[in-house]
């Protein structure tokens, strides 16, 4: 179906990290703003840091309720220190609290601006109400400078513009002895909300389409890096040297540290509680990427220090996984992040909703989307420090995560076959150094089986045939590995074997019958071997959860109402579903496909506006299609409506002509 039917785990996350990409890139150390506030001002305070973090900018914004301890205080103090603004959030609560850390945090910022240049801006104070900005329970350096009035904490465009304009021109933070220090950060419950979507996912984590205009700069850069990494390994075909790996190296180490609540909700208590060992658990099994230390070595560890520094050093592990769990409307929300363990740098920022009355998120298909995700963050640090080596010291993990992380962003855009060229090149050389290496078979069958390929391949068959092998050879040694036999499934659809594709499909939902992608497939085979009425519960049940994000999901749920002569309705979600691909997409000859089910649905309702309006943007799309004839030979024969004679009269009553 659409999208899922070829693409996949991997390509899931890949949609997720291609619309959030530049979410993973957090600016430069020392290029922070330091939110400090009353815990009355909780509210105000997040919103302004979810106004400023949608727009790029790392905000370190302390949440906690459990505040204290010398560690908790030593990197608190840390962070003030470093960070390129400050920016206190006054209310009249301030007056009301005579004492409270955050007048802490406040000397603290003003004993640092005592060393800064006059013209330097540092402080950066914010009105949530009408407080005057002559109270006295405001320390005088605050009043000395200019405020920003921003009710209830929601940040205005020019506010968040001249917040950017001043990160872009900080430099590295300097000690009081003028040595330039890092910046790390310690979210020990610092957030970073990016809306579900992701945010993500949450993208559900996964999706490709929604929000634009915060992540356009980060996807040019991103495009930049997948066509320079082509170019790379075009000028530098050295052959790698086997480098043994090991978890000893520490590559791709992780640790969940405890998630965090409020001691005084005990739901929230309890939901951090579940959502950890579900997340425990998800990430355990996919083993084959990355290595969760263990809760009990975690354990020791917390005993000893608090500080993530220490733990991650203790654990010898790369990355950790800090969590908090906070209300959200009727039910709550659990902010995950993956922080650097050396320099406590965060990564990148995950959310799980849990509906009311739940303990985990409704379908646990979103646990297993955001651990790939977190997974995802540390994989993108791994290559970054992988692109720093020698070409010939790269090993198979270096060539194989260097592969996906190039791949990811850029596979569903227009720099598609360059983004497949430079992994696929890379997953050669992996394969040449260990050719059972299980990690570089599963990533060369994703790439190769994807639906993207479609949309620039001049031999499809080509990459199928490819992935094909990789399943086969993946499920000698692995047989009964889920997500590779769900990519047999898909290889039994791409030949026209749907019954086989059906049975394998049963028997895995027998194992997980939430399983998304799983379930979408056996609504296309159902639906090319005739039985509509069947695939209608299947495509309807993946389209309500997922078709706001995922519009393939609406295309394919049109497509079977347009076979049950729906034509109202698959009218409507084809329209939908249209409105939504991109570029890339509509010229694909299977997923764009859901434009002949809307030209057709509206001849059959002789919907002329619309018919004449399809048409024009089908013309648009892919040039040439202007004749029955030419449809044909575009549509691949795993497209949801490939063969169905009614489609082609639907398109005959709209105007199209043989």
């Amino acid at each position: 179906m659409a999208y899922y039917r070829n693409a996949g785990k991997l390509g899931k996350l890949a949609a997720t990290v291609s619309m959030v990409a530049t979410s993973r890139f957090m600016s430069e150390p020392g290029k922070a703003v330091f939110l400090s506030y009353t815990s009355q001002d909780a509210e105000a305070a997040r919103c302004l840091c979810e106004g400023l973090r949608a727009a790029g900018l790392e905000v370190w914004f302390d949440q906690s309720e459990l505040r204290g301890g010398d560690a908790w205080d030593a990197a608190i103090r840390r962070q003030i220190k470093t960070c390129a603004l400050f920016v206190p959030i006054i209310s009249a609560s301030v007056r009301e609290r005579s004492e409270g850390y955050f007048r802490l945090e406040w000397k603290l910022a003003v004993d640092r601006s005592h060393l800064m240049a006059a013209e330097k801006t540092f402080l950066l104070p914010v009105a949530i109400d009408a407080t005057s900005e002559l109270d006295s329970a405001v320390p005088e350096r605050f009043r000395e400078v200019q405020w920003t009035r921003l009710p209830g904490g929601e940040p205005t465009a020019a506010f968040v513009e001249r917040v950017a304009r001043l990160l872009a021109l900080a430099g590295p933070a300097e000690s009081a002895g003028g040595a330039r220090v890092a910046a790390p950060v310690i979210p020990a419950t610092r957030e970073r909300s990016i809306p579900a979507t992701g945010s993500e996912p949450a993208i559900p984590p996964q999706h490709k389409a929604a929000r634009k205009w915060p992540w356009l700069v980060g996807a040019a850069v991103v495009a930049l890096i997948a066509v320079a990494g082509w170019i790379a390994e075009r000028r530098l075909a050295v052959p790698a040297s086997a480098v043994p790996y090991s978890v000893e190296d520490r590559r791709m180490t992780f640790a969940l540290l405890p998630i965090q609540s409020a001691s005084e909700d005990p739901t929230a208590v309890k939901i951090a509680n579940a959502t950890s060992d579900v997340l425990v658990t998800q990430l355990e099994e996919e083993s084959i990427w990355g290595q969760l230390a263990s809760q009990a070595s975690m354990s020791r560890a917390l005993a000893k220090s608090a500080e993530p520094r220490d733990v991650a050093k203790a654990l010898n592990v790369h990355f950790l996984i800090r969590g908090s769990v906070a209300r959200a409307g009727a039910g709550y929300e659990v902010k995950l992040y993956t922080l650097d363990g050396t320099t406590e740098r965060v990564l990148g920022t995950h959310t799980l909703k849990i509906p009311p009355n739940a303990l985990v998120p409704r379908w646990s298909e979103d646990v297993m989307l955001t651990a790939w995700n977190l997974m995802f963050d540390g994989m993108q640090s791994e290559v970054a420090a992988a692109r720093k080596k020698p070409d010939e010291a790269l090993d198979v993990r270096d060539l194989t995560f260097r592969a996906f992380v190039d791949w990811v962003p850029e596979h569903e855009g227009k720099n598609g076959k360059v983004a497949y060229i430079s992994a696929a090149d890379l997953l050669k050389r992996a394969l040449t150094l260990a050719p059972d290496d299980a990690l570089a078979i599963r990533a060369t069958a994703d790439i190769n089986l994807c639906d993207c390929v479609e949309g620039w391949s001049t031999n499809v068959a080509e990459q199928q045939s490819i992935g094909a092998a990789a399943v086969d050879k993946y499920l000698s040694n692995h047989p009964n590995d889920f997500f590779m036999l769900e990519h047999k499934a898909e290889v039994y659809q791409l030949r026209g074997r749907y019954q086989e594709s059906l049975l394998l499909l049963d028997a895995l939902l027998a194992r997980n019958a939430e399983e998304s992608d799983v379930i979408s497939l056996k609504a296309s085979a159902l639906l090319h071997l005739g039985r509509p009425k069947d695939a209608l519960p299947l495509a309807k049940a993946v389209a309500d959860r997922y078709g706001e994000v995922w519009p393939d999901t609406l295309g394919s749920l049109a497509a079977v109402d347009y076979e049950l002569a729906d034509y109202a309705g698959a009218e409507q979600l084809a329209q939908r579903a249209a409105t939504r691909l991109t570029a890339v997409q509509l010229r694909n000859p299977n997923v764009g496909a859901v434009q002949l089910t809307l030209i057709a649905a509206a001849g059959h309702l002789k919907d002329e506006a619309v018919a004449k309006a399809a048409i024009s943007d089908l013309g648009a799309a892919v040039p040439g299609l202007d004749s029955i004839a030419a449809i044909r030979k575009w549509l691949y024969p795993h497209a949801d409506l490939y063969g169905f004679e009614p489609l082609f009269e639907g398109l005959k009553l709209a105007g199209v002509h043989d």
